[in-house]
Parts: C-alpha cells; sequence; structure tokens
C-alpha cells in the first residue's frame, strides 16, 4: 500500500510549526534576559532550543509520508 504524499498545506503547515518554534524559543530566551538582565544569553539558547525543537517535530511529522 502506497503512503499518502504531502501536498501544499503540508508543506505551509510544516513551515508554520518552524516559525512557531523559533518563534516561542526565541520569546522564552528574550523574557529569561529580561527577568535576569543576562541579555542576550537566553535569547541565543532559545534560538537553539527552538531551532532544534522545529527539526525534531518536523521529523516527527515527515515519517507519516515517508
Amino acid at each position: 500500500m502506497e503512503k499518502e504524499r504531502p501536498g501544499v498545506m503540508q508543506f505551509a503547515g510544516l513551515g508554520m510549526m518552524n516559525a512557531l518554534c523559533l518563534g516561542a524559543g526565541l520569546a522564552g530566551g528574550w523574557f529569561a534576559d529580561q527577568a535576569l538582565g543576562t541579555l542576550p544569553l537566553f535569547l541565543f539558547i532559545g534560538l537553539v532550543l527552538g531551532a532544534a525543537l522545529g527539526v525534531v517535530a518536523t521529523r516527527a511529522e515527515w515519517k507519516r509520508f515517508f
């Protein structure tokens, strides 16, 4: 049985999911920096964690199709 192939909306959803992961990481890092006065330390950590979360979420989503 052949698996369903992703369409345009699945690609758009992946893009939005990655944007939200990055945005959440950056926002969390910025709020932590504001609270602790360590700007830009946690901003960069949040960026890296958000990117990593986006990669993990994208990989999990792609397993459905390939």
